[in-house]
């Protein structure tokens, strides 16, 4: 599993400038016609990056950089939007890993290759796959975000046209002047030993809880084999209600629990299906880029402790993480 203290879900795209900026900035296309222009600096900052897509290229690329300010932000409410198309963005506190990188731009493939503890041991702030999305969490709710920490922003876009393409992404992120009740967590529970045959194929994994929490927010991600998500409740020993079901891999819907969090006891969590299409004539594993294949879902509950997690019990192919 990877643990991670969601600030929220929104989409994003892709960087050769990431910049976060206290009030104003971010191009988006000039003065006048800016898809999301930044809070003013007392209200909270905007985290952009924007890039060129060669056509007919896949870029995975990680920029590192640095979040404005000293103290924590409380936040209860993000908007974002981005370049229609992402394939995946999340952006991710590295101290917390134990990685020191220097500010800059990167190709993922070389930071995880020579950091593979960010797999595991780096905390997700944010993750989307939308092109627009605001979220607002429970009245009293919070993210605490850590000011002057060290982020990488990853995007992941693929451009299948004949012409380059000017992606960007903007998040502003709000402060919260309310009072504080309770904080969020959450994190990613994926199947890393996925092997996709020829033909319709269907992997399942199901997770329980270490202890009680309330879910707010449940996502899925697959690339494009993926037919179809469906997220199950399970009760340590048997699955029941459908609680999720996604049919789109490009744009996976975020469902919120809304003002009824969905309660998981510890000991009860969650089995989710991936049903696949594959068309290419081979087997297809695991992995980051666009011809591999991913089953994994997202989940942010209270209360927002960092030892509660979704441990995986079982799977379809009888393979569980050490």
């Amino acid at each position: 599993m990877r643990r991670a203290p969601w600030i929220l879900m929104a989409m994003m795209t892709a960087t050769a400038t990431a910049t976060a900026t206290a009030a104003c900035g971010g191009d988006g296309g000039g003065a006048g016609d800016d898809p999301l222009p930044p809070p003013a600096p007392e209200d909270g900052f905007q985290v952009a990056m924007e890039v060129t897509v060669p056509a007919g290229e896949e870029i995975w690329l990680c920029q590192v950089s640095e979040i404005p300010g000293v103290e924590f932000t409380p936040v209860n409410h993000v908007e974002s939007v981005q370049t229609a198309g992402v394939h995946h963005m999340d952006v991710m506190a590295l101290q917390f890993a134990g990685v020191d990188i220097a500010h800059g731009l990167y190709d993922c493939n070389d930071v995880y290759r020579d950091y593979p503890e960010l797999m595991d041991e780096g905390l997700i702030l944010y993750a989307a796959q939308q092109a627009e999305q605001s979220i607002t969490l429970p009245e009293g709710t919070v993210a605490n975000l850590p000011g002057g920490i060290t982020v990488m922003q990853e995007l992941h876009f693929v451009n299948t046209t004949t012409a380059d393409i000017e992606a960007f992404s903007k998040i502003n992120i709000y402060r919260y002047e309310g009072d504080i009740e309770q904080q969020i967590w959450g994190g990613a529970v994926r199947d890393t030993n996925l092997n996709v045959p020829p033909g319709e194929h269907v992997e399942w994994t199901r997770c329980v809880m270490s202890d009680d929490v309330d879910l707010l927010f449940l996502s899925s991600h697959t690339h494009r084999l993926g037919r179809r998500v469906e997220v199950r409740l399970f009760d340590g020993a048997t699955t029941g209600e459908l609680v999720y079901e996604n049919d789109d891999w490009a744009t996976p819907a975020l469902k919120s629990f809304g003002t009824e969090p969905l309660h998981l006891a510890a000991g009860t969590g969650l089995e989710f299906q991936c049903h696949f299409s594959n068309d290419t004539g081979e087997m297809v594993n695991w992995g980051f880029a666009a011809v591999d294949e991913m089953c994994q879902i997202a989940l942010v509950f209270t209360p927002g402790y960092s030892d509660r997690r979704c441990d995986v019990v079982e799977t379809s192919d009888g393979v569980t993480p050490d």
